[in-house]
This record gives C-alpha cells, sequence and structure tokens, in this order.
C-alpha cells in the first residue's frame, strides 16, 4: 500500500496527521487483493477543511471528498464516501457473476 498526502494552506503539522491518514486509509485496504495507492490532498479554504482522496487498485479509480470546519471529520467523511463506493462495487461484481 502506498499512500501520498499533500496538504495545501494547512495550519497543521504534517507529522501528526500522517498518522491519522494512515491509519484511516488501512481501513480500505482489505477490500484490494493486489496494490493499493491512496492519494490525500488536504487544503484549508473559506475557513473549511477540504479532505479529497484519490484511491486506485485493482483496476478501480475512486474519488472522496468532504468540507468541514473540523480537519478530522473531514478526512473520516472522505474515507466512508470511497467506502461505500468500494462496497458497491464489490457488490455489482458479485452479482454480475450470479447469473
Amino acid at each position: 500500500m502506498q499512500i501520498d498526502f499533500v496538504l495545501k494552506n494547512t495550519h497543521t503539522k504534517g507529522s501528526d496527521i500522517k498518522e491519522f491518514l494512515e491509519d484511516k486509509t488501512r481501513k480500505i485496504e482489505k477490500y484490494f487483493d493486489g496494490k493499493l495507492h491512496a492519494k490525500w490532498t488536504i487544503s484549508y479554504e473559506h475557513e473549511e477543511h477540504i479532505s479529497h482522496l484519490h484511491v486506485t487498485g485493482n483496476h478501480i479509480e475512486l474519488f472522496g471528498e468532504a468540507k468541514e470546519h473540523n480537519l478530522y471529520t473531514s478526512i473520516e467523511e472522505a474515507i466512508d464516501k470511497v467506502e461505500r463506493q468500494l462496497v458497491k462495487q464489490k457488490e455489482i461484481l458479485k452479482d454480475h457473476h450470479r447469473t
């Protein structure tokens, strides 16, 4: 699993947020059999934290974005959006093979 992260215009330290991002990204690792590449972009605009997650792996490309006043809440919402997409994708593949 490869995790990249970019902090834009934020007031937080990268070392503090890096551990939290790695922990939350491990939550979706169970859905991938092979390689997983996750790219986080955290920015602060108009008094809101914007968390953008781009995940690629197993021929799947997913995006999740959330805007919140709290940084950690926005990260959790972005990972939840990607996880919902993964569950839906896996159900589609499973139902497709049941004909």
